[in-house]
């Protein structure tokens, strides 16, 4: 199928207090270590700043995955998150409904599957124009083989700021719930393992959401106007757990560069983060 014949696929999704918390308790839980929090932080800081990356970035996946299962099914196929951005353009409130139009922006062969570009936009009540999302969504038959490690990334001069995390099931099955996605590779060891995992992998959404935790807790959730990532390899998480590692390092140009690592430093996400001023120093056009 050409990206037009998808077709447009509009939606709404209400940012309640009750899910950003809910969405911040399942986060928080994961800490394990890693720089003291900012004054003011925790889960009501983060909610009252409004929702979380993750959470708007989760609320995009669904709303471009509903898109592609009307418009072709995947039936057979295993569904593994490639990348995934998000660009804030006005900081969305808690307690709000934002529309959502979600479509596909390109579609290419990857050997017996295929790699689908889908944006998903939302917007205020008032129409104003608050988030674009970016997923590059990968469907292959059943994989033979898990997927080889790429190298460790080469350590940059900047100091880097370092967040641990500890990856459960329990943890996995709760952001399932938090975030809608249920894929039972996250879920389920037999069907990971017929899907060509040795172990239940952690949703790639799950290393994202944290990503922009590590950065929130840092920061502040409203220092964040963009944040990508691309996923090298899916993180196991065996019965006993799994570590999971966020650092972030400035590079030259002011921006954050982001590295995710399990417990034996292989990367397992890269990307970066660009940062908008402190509030005070924006003014009131992003109120």
């Amino acid at each position: 199928m050409t990206p037009e014949e998808y077709g447009v696929l509009g939606g709404t999704a209400k940012v309640t207090d009750a899910a950003c918390e809910r969405f911040n308790t399942v986060l928080a839980s994961a800490r394990t270590a890693g720089p003291a929090a900012p004054a003011g932080a925790g889960t009501a800081a983060h909610r009252e700043d409004g929702p979380p990356v993750g959470l708007l970035a989760a609320l995009a996946l669904q709303a471009g995955e509903l898109l592609l299962v009307r418009a072709v099914g995947r039936r057979g196929m295993v569904a593994l998150h490639g990348m995934q951005k998000l660009r804030l353009l006005r900081r969305p409130r808690t307690g709000g409904e934002l529309t959502s139009t979600a479509a596909v922006r390109s579609v290419k062969a990857l050997g017996a599957g295929t790699a689908t570009e889908v944006v998903v936009s939302f917007a205020d009540e008032n129409g104003n124009a608050v988030a674009e999302s970016t997923s590059l969504l990968v469907h292959s038959p059943p994989l033979s083989a898990p997927l080889p490690s790429p190298a460790p990334a080469a350590a940059a001069g900047d100091p880097a700021r370092t967040t641990a995390y500890g990856i459960t099931r329990e943890l996995v099955a709760a952001y399932a719930a938090a975030s809608g996605d249920h894929n039972p590779i996250h879920l389920s060891p037999e069907a990971a393992r017929s899907a060509g995992f040795d172990e239940v992998i952690a949703h790639g959404m799950l290393t994202f959401a944290l990503a922009g935790r590590h950065l929130a807790d840092r920061l502040g959730e409203d220092r964040i106007g963009e944040l990508q990532l691309r996923f090298n390899r899916p993180l196991a998480v065996p019965a006993a757990g799994a570590e999971l590692f966020i650092t972030d390092r400035t590079a030259a140009n002011g921006a954050l560069v982001l590295t995710a690592t399990d417990g034996a430093g292989t990367p397992v996400a890269t990307g970066r983060a660009a940062l908008l001023p402190p509030p005070t120093d924006r003014g009131t056009h992003r109120a």
